[in-house]
């Protein structure tokens, strides 16, 4: 299912079973429960979805550990004419303190992505559509998540 049909005066019944691809939720709940990382979400769907909103969707799919997992600044919205390359970037300067970082993107949406500062650094994982996040992306993570290989300038917020 799309995003809109979270929206849908009459959804799916198995709307909250399938809104989401099965082997992709397993692996990300693997990477929260391995990691507990914070979670930063950027997507089309901020447009019309609050922080609540998002949590629910999330607990209604059995995702409820990666709702939990929210970081304070738990967005990084997109400015309309910007990729989402650009998105990313304007958080981590506001709000990153130095951690290690992972960003799990799709060829599609992670618009300048590839090939970025933080794509030769091995900070992005992007998915083939209709394929999504799997068990193989998780040896590139744990790269990720356990040696911070990319200078960046940081706001490092007292919420991190």
């Amino acid at each position: 299912y799309g995003g809109y049909d979270v929206l849908a005066p009459d959804p799916p019944a198995d709307l909250w079973e399938n809104l989401f691809h099965a082997p992709a939720v397993a692996t990300l709940l693997q990477i929260i429960e391995d990691y507990e990382p914070r979670v930063v979400i950027t997507t089309s769907w901020l447009r019309f979805l609050t922080r609540d909103a998002v949590e629910t969707i999330l607990r209604k799919t059995a995702m409820g550990p990666v709702a939990n997992a929210l970081h304070t600044e738990w967005e990084a919205a997109q400015d309309a004419g910007c990729d989402r390359l650009h998105a990313i970037q304007k958080w981590l300067a506001a709000h990153h303190c130095g951690e290690p970082f992972v960003i799990l993107d799709d060829e599609a949406s992670g618009t300048g992505l590839r090939g970025s500062e933080l794509d030769k650094a091995g900070c992005v994982i992007l998915c083939r559509e209709n394929v999504g996040l799997h068990r193989g992306h998780l040896p590139k993570v744990a790269l990720a998540l356990s040696n911070l290989r990319v200078s960046i300038a940081t706001g490092c917020s007292k919420n991190a």
